[in-house]
């Protein structure tokens, strides 16, 4: 039995694949404590478990995994990407470049003190700062060296042992040091700073707010016996009591739809559309609650609105609201704001940009009449325009072959970075253009989850027996330049971002989760804190982070190969 499987892993290589995927997936899974290796490390591991027998597996396999995977993360981070160079995050920007200068610096001194080859050197690089996109960047730059196949599949084994050694510290040393030291270091208490961020950010003036946090809408019906609010018109009962809004009126046998300038009488049956923290009240302000369901059943609608407007963009939710609104309720109330995938904090000062989802609830013509002016309504299309991306990757691909030089050393993207490239630009058109190459936000995680988890698996497998070797022969010596990478570039961007930045703690702390692509160590920091606030800083430095890390890989081996 044991003889039929050896067989056919080595006559099929893409069931090696496969079992690796799969083998990787569940080892990932297991969880010590709060920590877990993830997918794409555990795929990594058991393809070189499984490599051991000696497989032929073919390297084009690796390249065509790392193209799904690069190109659905610039797709993603196309938006904030390109809307993150302004002024306005000017100060993120800079800090992510600050981080990746540094780690960049610290990875070629561990090269110069070690004497690593460029296989170690991009693997210690991709793993210590968790950042396989350097590891897929720099295969693709090997992939061009003037060497023969046995010496370029040395340095791609050695970068797979180089990444296993040095990743779980990596993952583990930036959570705890986000997490743990470095708000020690600036002798800052997480849930202070954050309550300190949220009174910046306006929580003291909720009613400037379109929403308040953590909150949910309710339908209710109350019969009107406040006699401070008889004989007003519907308009100024909202002035008075801004997390309501009155959708219909039920008088006698009449129904009457909503009219701001309808004057309410005793008697009459309010259909209202309020703030759940508001219900309590409704009975002090309006009268009993009454069950009326033909009161509670006007129109509405929940809609996702992706943020367009150039002019809306770079405001606060106030200003929005003023500039939307102004004195005439539009019955309608956020639910959420997302920035990539991540949940905004719903206050007053918080600065909105372009690609930012808004999920708005309320009246069905509020909300369409809103989108008008914010941007368009995000609809949810789960066909994919393959022949978009596909094109993209072929074009991403050929500029990335493309090469210069930079005094003697030749540089290039290489096909990860080119389809990185591509993946931006597609991703920023389709923001503001979404009829041309859709790519719904399932097919983005399928595309990077599986793309990154299958080139591991693949990395893994073509170690194969030589990367028991490697990790005899520098295994130590990676161990400690793993930390050490871990450690230096967060340590120099904390004090940088804090003292010559000015930054924010909570903002800082989100930032420096942001800018080595690590969202584990950003959930650690919104636990501690119990707020949302440091997705602020996470957002645009992952974006810019995420494009600067994969030009690392090329760089690194363009000089450590020389």
């Amino acid at each position: 039995m044991v003889d039929y499987v050896l067989h056919a892993l080595r006559a099929n290589p893409e069931i090696a694949v496969f079992l690796a995927i799969a083998l990787g997936v569940l080892v990932g899974r297991v969880r010590i404590g709060e920590f877990h290796l993830g997918s794409v490390a555990g795929a990594l591991l058991m393809g070189l478990l499984i490599g051991q027998i000696g497989l032929e597996i073919p390297h084009e396999l690796k390249s065509v995994f790392f193209a799904l995977f690069i190109y659905a993360v610039g797709f993603k981070s196309g938006p904030e990407f390109f809307g993150s160079l302004n002024r306005g995050t000017l100060k993120l920007v800079t800090l992510s470049v600050v981080l990746c200068a540094t780690a960049l610096a610290t990875i070629l001194a561990m090269y110069s003190i070690f004497h690593f080859d460029a296989g170690f050197t991009a693997g210690l690089g991709a793993g210590a700062l968790t950042d396989t996109a350097i590891m897929g960047t720099a295969s693709s730059a090997i992939a061009q060296l003037s060497l023969d196949a046995a010496s370029k599949a040395q340095l791609n084994s050695h970068m797979a042992v180089a990444y296993a050694i040095t990743y779980l510290f990596g993952t583990i040393g930036l959570i705890v040091f986000v997490g743990s030291i470095a708000p020690k270091l600036m002798r800052i208490d997480l849930r202070s700073a954050a309550k300190e961020l949220e009174q910046q950010l306006g929580i003291e003036r909720e009613e400037n707010a379109i929403s308040i946090p953590y909150t949910r809408i309710v339908v209710r019906a109350h019969r009107l016996l406040a006699a401070d609010i008889i004989g007003k018109r519907i308009a100024e009962i909202e002035e008075l009591h801004a997390s309501l809004s009155i959708e219909r009126v039920i008088r006698g046998d009449q129904v009457l739809e909503r009219d701001p300038e309808l004057r309410l009488v005793a008697g009459d049956i309010l259909g209202v559309y309020a703030l759940r923290e508001a219900v309590a009240e409704l009975s002090q302000w309006i009268g009993p609650e009454v069950d009326n369901q033909e009161c509670m059943s006007f129109s509405t609608r929940d809609a996702d609105i992706v943020l367009t407007s150039r002019h809306l963009a770079g405001k606060t939710i106030h200003q929005i609201k003023s500039e939307l609104i102004g004195s005439d309720r539009m019955g309608c109330f956020i639910r959420t704001i997302r920035r990539q995938g991540l949940e905004l904090p719903l206050l007053p000062h918080t600065v909105l940009r372009r690609g930012d989802v808004i999920t708005l609830v309320g009246r069905t013509a509020s909300v369409e009449a809103l989108a008008a002016q914010i941007g368009r309504i995000r609809v949810s299309n789960y066909k994919s325009d393959i022949a978009i991306h596909a094109l993209g990757m072929v074009a991403g691909s050929l500029v990335g072959m493309l090469s210069t030089h930079i005094g003697m050393i030749p540089v290039e993207l290489g096909v990860g970075g080119g389809v990185l490239l591509a993946g931006l630009l597609i991703g920023w058109y389709n923001s503001r253009h979404p009829e041309l190459g859709a790519l719904p936000p399932a097919a983005q995680w399928a595309f990077s989850e599986f793309g990154l988890t299958a080139f591991g698996a693949v990395v893994g497998l073509l170690a194969g027996p030589a990367a028991i070797a490697a990790m005899q022969e520098q295994g130590a010596a990676l161990l400690l330049s793993g930390a050490l990478v871990t450690l230096i570039p967060p340590l120099v961007t904390l004090y940088f971002g804090r003292y010559v930045l000015g930054l924010h703690p909570i903002i800082l702390f989100g930032a420096l989760a942001g800018a080595q692509t690590e969202a584990a160590s950003m959930n650690k920091i919104i636990e501690q804190s119990g707020s949302n606030t440091p997705v602020i800083g996470f957002t645009v430095c992952y974006a810019i982070s995420n494009v600067l890390l994969a030009v690392c890989g090329p760089i690194i081996v363009a000089i450590t190969a020389t």
